[in-house]
């Protein structure tokens, strides 16, 4: 190298070693930040990037990706935390979510009428609630009739005729099957009635004015409890397990042509409505206003150039990229060498 552009090299490491290292990092970090955000605010979203890369892009860092062991128990560490904070203890539901934001949220889910309906009417036509039905009523009915009960005591001649019942039914299993059967059989097809009828008194107690006087009765009931009386109930073991159940589905859900067709169409759609967006005016819908870029770039630049200095691996790097200039043929003869 030149004696001369070696010296040249020293002095301009010098040079940026002290812009950076001195007091004035933090204005510069600003005159950057702004400069970058005036940039990118004439700068459309699909002069960087387009469709394919962010859906490549996604796929390859989100859906490619399996959730490692050492993340899963991170997660669960700290779920486990914020469930055992203390201040869970003196902590109300309240504190955490008000009236108003409260009744928004009911009145959302209440003015899913056709959903709701849905449900009741899946729950309650259910087979095999239907049938757990059937079998309680039966089972009642067999003790009724087996068991004496103080109606027996009451009527005169309902002892003698419950007594009879009782023999019957205690000889069905091994006499009389049939009879059994039978009655089951009564009770089913009576028991899908009585389902219907239960089906419509549901869904009448359940019209949306009845459900808003209800939640804000239920409201009332709950706002005033420590948010303790709910996690005291989860354990850490709990924890890990929703953890390990929900990286389970998510692994496998990622996978499915589903997913990956759905995160194509929806990569399509922003860019259809909002691609030609500038990419500062993307980043503003997000809340990271040039004000607030230039506030964070200090926050995590100041400390972050500080240790880079400190440990001299900033000068290293400077050094690096400076001398291809300076041991350059075109350096060399520009200085007469």
């Amino acid at each position: 190298m030149h004696p001369t552009a070696n010296a040249l090299l020293e002095a301009h490491t010098r040079h940026m070693l002290n812009n950076l290292g001195g007091p004035g990092l933090g204005a510069l970090f600003d005159e950057e930040t702004a400069a970058l955000c005036n940039w990118l605010n004439i700068l459309p979203v699909s002069k960087v990037t387009d469709v394919v890369r962010v859906r490549d892009f996604l796929l390859r860092n989100v859906f490619e990706i399996t959730p490692s062991e050492t993340l899963l128990t991170q997660i669960g560490t700290l779920a486990t935390v914020a469930l055992t904070n203390p201040l869970n203890k003196t902590t109300a539901l309240e504190e955490l979510l008000n009236a108003r934001e409260y009744d928004l949220i009911v009145d959302r889910v209440i003015a899913l009428e056709e959903l709701r309906r849905q449900i009741v009417h899946a729950v309650l036509q259910n087979p095999s609630v239907v049938q757990l039905i059937s079998d309680l009523i039966y089972h009642g009915v067999k003790s009724y009739l087996v068991d004496e009960n103080a109606l027996t005591k009451k009527v005169p001649g309902m002892s003698s005729l419950m007594k009879m019942g009782k023999g019957m039914m205690e000889r069905m299993g091994s006499l009389d099957a049939a009879l059994e059967n039978t009655l089951k059989s009564y009770i089913k097809r009576n028991t899908r009635a009585t389902m219907d009828l239960a089906e419509r008194l549901v869904q009448h107690a359940m019209e949306t004015p009845k459900l808003k006087s209800v939640s804000r009765e239920f409201w009332q009931q709950i706002k005033g409890e420590k948010l303790d009386r709910v996690t005291q109930y989860i354990k850490a073991d709990d924890v890990d397990d929703v953890v390990r159940i929900g990286a389970t589905l998510w692994n496998h859900f990622r996978t499915t042509p589903y997913a990956r067709d759905t995160l194509n169409d929806l990569v399509h759609t922003w860019f259809e409505r909002w691609g030609n967006q500038t990419v500062m005016q993307v980043l503003v819908d997000i809340g990271l206003t040039p004000e607030r870029l230039q506030v964070e770039v200090r926050q995590f630049g100041e400390p972050l150039v500080a240790e880079l200095i400190a440990s001299g691996h900033l000068e290293a790097r400077i050094r690096v990229h400076l001398e291809t200039f300076y041991a350059s043929p075109e350096a060399t003869a520009a200085l007469g060498g």
